[in-house]
């Protein structure tokens, strides 16, 4: 039988869960996975089988999955990608990324803690879960979650690798780097803890002068954050891939101090563009990183300032890239579905 695929999440700019959503959709495809993937009025993804046609508004898409994607895939087995499903379903297969909403609610806009029931709901409801680290399924279990949780940890794209000198020094021109600079992505999201990188920066600075440079864009499911117009920290906006690759191969180092994730996966980027991660010592962090990381504990200022001395000095180097696939996590989700067919 062929799997129906909820394709909700194909709906405008792909970031974060969305990208893992489309690699693992697209790698199991190429291993043969049966899916018709169904969307709602709208979404013009080529990745798209069935449109379905959803309400006006903008609770429509939220409809749509709860009630029209069920009431047109009776019978067969669902399988939804990013974090949300059909309650009703009879058969579901839920892939959830993280439970942020409802471990650190200080973190979002307020109506994203009824986001976070949703999800939860949904794990609960479904046949099969699947998740992106011991860490989430552990979570899981403790909210009451009963259906057997699979854990396939999350990949860094094939063409995720060292950028050309060209389009290095291209985006820092265009950003005004003049010398060593730090990554630091999603700033906008309060997890991250953009306030510890720069208060790092700041100190370190002091010893050694070097740039900031912030991607990502303020959202209205993030609680505010607000980065004052300090020396040396450069706001870069919303990037591509290409552009991020090429800011991930110039820079000296990935700052990621996050205080919560599901998984983490741009540490495992900066390593295929040959650069260091230096990220919080926290577990899921520790397993996403395989333990080959430079760990800082979180919210340390003087711990990331001496992190951040050591990358300038170049004392911390990137240790070898992970040797993990989209087609292997592929195959692990393949697994689970052969398992309900």
């Amino acid at each position: 039988m062929t799997i129906a695929v909820n394709g909700r999440f194909l709906r405008g700019t792909p970031t974060g869960l969305h990208r893992v959503a489309r690699s693992l959709l697209d790698a199991a495809r190429s291993q043969g996975l049966a899916a018709e993937v169904l969307a709602p009025t709208g979404v013009t993804d080529p990745r798209v089988d069935r449109i379905l046609a959803a309400p006006p508004g903008l609770a429509g898409d939220h409809v749509w999955e709860q009630l029209v994607l069920p009431a047109a895939t009776r019978g067969r087995v669902v399988l939804s990608l990013a974090n949300t499903a059909p309650v009703i379903a009879g058969r579901g297969v839920v892939l959830v990324h993280d439970l942020a909403p409802l471990v650190g609610p200080q973190w979002f806009a307020p109506r994203m803690r009824t986001y976070g029931r949703l999800v939860l709901l949904a794990a609960r409801r479904a046949t099969r879960v699947v998740t992106v680290s011991n860490q989430v399924a552990d979570e899981l279990r403790a909210r009451g979650v009963t259906a057997p949780i699979a854990v396939v940890h999350n990949a860094v794209a094939d063409d995720v690798r060292p950028a050309p000198a060209a389009d290095v020094a291209r985006v820092r021109d265009r950003l005004g780097l003049t010398g060593p600079y730090l990554l630091f992505i999603g700033w906008a999201d309060p997890r991250k803890d953009v306030a510890t990188a720069i208060a790092a920066h700041l100190l370190a600075a002091r010893v050694m002068p070097h740039q900031l440079v912030l991607t990502g864009l303020a959202h209205r499911n993030f609680a505010p954050v607000t980065v004052p117009d300090l020396p040396g920290v450069v706001s870069a906006g919303y990037v591509d891939d290409a552009d991020l690759r090429a800011l991930l191969t110039g820079a000296a180092a990935l700052l990621y101090p996050s205080r919560y994730e599901g998984f983490g996966t741009p540490p495992l980027e900066a390593w295929a563009c040959g650069v260091p991660a230096v990220v919080s010592d926290i577990a899921v962090l520790r397993e996403s990183t395989e333990g080959r990381a430079v760990y800082v504990p979180p919210g340390d200022v003087n711990a990331w300032a001496a992190a951040v001395l050591a990358v300038l000095h170049e004392d911390i180097r990137a240790p070898a890239p992970s040797t993990r696939t989209w087609q292997t996590a592929a195959g692990e989700l393949v697994s689970v579905l052969d398992g309900l067919r």
